[in-house]
């Protein structure tokens, strides 16, 4: 803000001296035009020039902040009128204290003229100080906007994460509370390993974006957690395309996938399961794809809210814009669930 203000102040300054010299070389080439081949005084032009750039300072002082509301606008002319004659005034005074008579009696003769020309310039110059003002009001009213979509952008996706965790975190409890009776040291193991990714997810909280390996590794804390709920019968398998590690990704925007993968392929299925996470970067795209086996009869006897893939397609629309960054297929009895993240420079 200071270095606005600092560069709006110069523009002042540099305005109201162009205005001044401008105006005393008209004026001067005016009236060597009239009275050649007679000398020339430089006292009037210089008098009516300092006049009025007197006035063009009094306007970006006193209007500094001006916005004319609608029908005020002959308040504009009102304070031109008033300001050239305080422009014409003073051009008198001065010629009057401090210069000869045959300077005074010449601006007399061309009062009128005179007149008209400070009224117009000063009416062009208040008129450019409004819309000045009008235009930094816009931007000033678009930055609160912006800023204002920024924070609820922010808390909603801030809400998003967190009404991702109770339903995990309920479900690990769960766990150590059923292995707590036959399995002791995989229930400690297991409270161990959920307190890491909590601390983990903690620290992620003000972070929309972290690199890939920082989401991998905590993709891994969870993943182990649930390898304890389920044992041997679940099996990941990472195909990571190493160009793909120096990518950035929304925080804790894999785990809702693999939690869906986990849900829908492990749930009333007595067999081993394998998910695939396969992640890869094309085009300054990331492709994140994760596929789980996939029971239809199953899926109607379990079918849920849809929460996880919803709150991954909002999260992405805020950040991005767009609403292509997830697709779904089921083929030959396989789920899978692409993640696309845009990657700029």
């Amino acid at each position: 803000m200071t270095f606005k203000l600092t560069t709006k102040n110069r523009l002042i300054h540099v305005s109201a001296w162009t205005i001044c010299i401008l105006y005393f070389a008209v004026s001067y080439f005016l009236l060597w035009w009239d009275l050649s081949p007679k000398a020339v005084a430089p006292y009037e032009p210089i008098v009516g020039a300092l006049s009025v750039t007197i006035c063009c300072y009094l306007i970006y002082s006193t209007l500094q902040f001006y916005l004319p509301r609608k029908n005020q606008y002959v308040k504009i002319i009102l304070i031109c009128l008033v300001l050239t004659v305080v422009s014409i005034g003073l051009s008198i005074f001065f010629l009057n204290q401090f210069f000869d008579d045959f300077s005074l009696s010449r601006f007399y003769q061309v009062l009128p003229y005179r007149f008209i020309i400070n009224f117009l310039l000063l009416l062009c110059v208040t008129i450019i100080n409004v819309f000045w003002n009008i235009q930094e009001e816009y931007e000033e009213n678009k930055k609160r906007k912006e800023e204002s979509e920024r924070i609820l952008r922010d808390a909603e996706l801030y809400n998003l994460r967190q009404q991702l965790q109770p339903h995990f975190l309920f479900n690990s409890l769960n766990s150590i509370i059923a292995l707590i009776g036959i399995k002791p040291d995989e229930a400690r193991n297991m409270t161990f390993q959920l307190s890491d990714f909590l601390r983990g997810t903690m620290r992620k909280d003000d972070k929309q974006l972290i690199p890939l390996t920082d989401e991998i590794a905590h993709l891994r804390l969870y993943l182990d957690i649930e390898k304890v709920r389920f044992g041997h019968r679940l099996t990941t398998k990472f195909h990571l395309q190493e160009e793909a590690n120096y990518a950035k990704v929304p925080s804790m925007i894999i785990q809702p996938l693999l939690e869906n993968a986990i849900k829908f392929g492990l749930y009333n299925v007595i067999g081993e399961v394998e998910i695939t996470i396969d992640i890869r970067i094309e085009n300054y795209m990331l492709y994140i794809k994760i596929t789980n086996p996939f029971d239809s009869d199953q899926f109607e006897g379990r079918k849920g809210t849809g929460f996880g893939l919803s709150s991954i397609q909002r999260r992405l629309f805020l950040l991005y814009s767009r609403t292509d960054l997830l697709e779904t297929s089921i083929q030959d009895h396989i789920f899978t669930s692409t993640l696309k993240i845009p990657q700029y420079d």
